[in-house]
């Protein structure tokens, strides 16, 4: 009977171990989609923030985490998902960030450049309005949340490029000439990033927001049609 006691032991032990790496696994996707959601909640506050006092620690150091969570998400969804990120963390992030991005334009750039600087803030909401439609084009076209922001190599580079620009500012005090040149150069990256993502929403034949380049396109709708004649 003992060998037969030990077998059922180290079954037990089997499963335990089996549920508590599953938990485990679980838990840390929940965690990326925790993160993600966190960013989003976390644009009410650096809105009001800077509304009502301008560039501060507090909202900076608000704003920093938001572009952090943003850094780590999506590499800790796919740690823990076999590589892919899920449906829900997609359409959490691309939310967020454009919530991120919605806050910056309405809320940070006007306390970075006005009054001294109209011409480069109305360059900027220029900008930033070639985004909105960018992003409600793939809205509406795939009707998909997740189209709202395309997760593009050059996409995701604007966030860095973005934060780097604020921090930059923070750091120097005010607007000069280093963070002038560089308000230009941010102008001119959002106007060529966007028109790639404009481009990819128009080109494809089914919603992705993980299509990395647009040279992408072809192999994704390709894959598309494969799968709609199976």
């Amino acid at each position: 009977m003992l060998p037969f006691f030990s077998r059922c032991k180290d079954t037990k032990i089997f499963f335990l171990s089996l549920h508590l790496k599953i938990f485990n696994i679980t838990k840390m996707k929940n965690i990326a989609n925790i993160i993600t959601l966190s960013r989003l909640l976390l644009a009410v506050p650096i809105a009001i923030i800077f509304a009502r006092h301008g560039f501060n620690t507090v909202g900076m150091v608000l704003f920093l985490i938001a572009c952090f969570t943003d850094m780590i998400d999506g590499t800790i969804a796919r740690a823990f998902n076999n590589g892919q990120g899920t449906k829900l963390g997609q359409t959490l992030d691309s939310v967020s960030d454009m919530a991120l991005v919605v806050v910056a334009a309405l809320f940070i750039v006007p306390k970075m450049l006005l009054p001294d600087y109209p011409v480069l803030f109305w360059l900027c909401m220029a900008a930033f309005a070639y985004k909105l439609i960018s992003s409600l084009t793939g809205f509406i076209k795939h009707k998909s949340v997740n189209m709202l922001i395309v997760h593009t190599y050059l996409m995701k580079s604007l966030g860095y490029i973005l934060f780097v620009w604020v921090v930059l500012h923070w750091i120097l005090g005010g607007p000069n000439a280093i963070t002038n040149g560089y308000t230009v150069f941010v102008i001119a990256s959002v106007f060529i990033l966007t028109t790639e993502e404009l481009l990819i929403s128009l080109l494809l034949k089914h919603p992705s927001s993980d299509v990395k380049t647009i040279f992408h396109v072809k192999k994704e709708n390709l894959k598309f049609e494969a799968k709609d004649k199976d």
